[in-house]
């Protein structure tokens, strides 16, 4: 009986890695999460909303035609896109318009912008940005500063990451008809009582503690002194790429803003603090340098959310 070379089996192992992970990055998967909570009115029980976060350019078949085919087999009700169409050293965006015309057309359809897409600025959000006019073409409408979805006599509220200069949008240059938008938006917004809302945002609130940071910015120069800072009962982000690498049992090797070995909160999943869910969407391409522009463990995802009314 022949002794089992070692090496070999090394050699054969890494190899295998190597073509599992080249797989992996040009296959898409749904990442399917259901969300139960006890405020979501009752009309809007089992509502699905599909997510596409952190494209980064990335092309899945000829013309996108293998991601076109997995969105369109899904039932939902809305579309969100999260922010990061583009790659970050290029300015194409054909990888995206691939996507929007494939997308059925008989949903509504809202954007918002990454920090890799005209730095979240709201200055972008006007006909001439190449983003805004490329999603406009398709009939996807910008979410900023909100929006009410009605079912029959029962609403929720779509809002943007209220911390704008810290998170999402940046206060300079906003446009005059933004900043009209926004205050008739949040007047009805807080006529409402205890408005059942979710926060569409590129990047995640840390729903478990507060970034100093923000608190600065929120107590400071919003003049709130209240002690929440998580205006929302639900929210769905992108931004992390669910770290990129991942390692089975670990989890997260790293992901932005949160360091190394981050854990997985405010990172990837679903998790709840104190009746707060957070959906954090792995998405669907790649950032950093060039030898590291690849997942690990990390199968690249749209997220199909299906709210449930406990």
């Amino acid at each position: 009986m022949k002794k089992i070379n070692p090496v070999m089996i090394v050699v054969a192992s890494v190899i295998l890695l190597i073509l599992g992970t080249i797989w992996r990055n040009n296959s898409v998967v749904v990442d399917t999460v259901t969300i139960d909570h006890d405020r979501l009115p009752t009309q809007f029980d089992n509502y699905k909303i599909l997510q596409i976060s952190d494209l980064h350019g990335k092309e899945f078949g000829r013309n996108q035609e293998k991601l076109v085919d997995l969105i369109t087999k899904q039932k939902y009700d809305l579309a969100v896109f999260t922010g990061d169409y583009a790659s970050d050293d290029e300015e194409d965006l054909q990888p995206l318009e691939n996507i929007l015309k494939g997308m059925p057309k008989n949903k509504e359809m809202y954007f918002i912008l990454g920090d890799k897409d005209a730095d979240n600025s709201t200055a972008a959000l006007k006909e001439g940005n190449r983003f805004y006019d490329l999603f406009i073409k398709y009939d996807v409408k910008p979410l900023y500063p909100g929006q009410e979805i009605k079912k029959e006599k029962q609403s929720i509220w779509l809002k943007t990451n209220p911390y704008v200069v810290i998170n999402e949008v940046g206060a300079n240059e906003i446009p005059e008809q933004l900043i009209e938008a926004s205050d008739q938006f949040e007047a009805r917004y807080n006529q409402q009582e205890h408005p059942f809302t979710i926060e569409i945002a590129h990047r995640p609130t840390e729903i478990d503690k507060e970034d100093s940071s923000i608190r600065e910015y929120r107590t400071s120069e919003l003049n709130d002194k209240g002690e929440e800072w998580r205006h929302w009962d639900i929210s769905l982000n992108g931004h992390t790429r669910g770290g990129q690498f991942q390692l089975p049992i670990i989890g997260p090797l790293y992901a932005p803003n949160h360091g190394f070995l981050p854990g997985k909160v405010n990172v990837t999943g679903v998790h709840t603090v104190e009746n707060h869910t957070q959906y954090v969407n792995n998405g669907l391409g790649v950032s950093g340098p060039w030898f590291a522009q690849f997942r690990l463990f990390n199968t690249p995802s749209i997220g199909l959310i299906t709210l449930r009314a406990k």
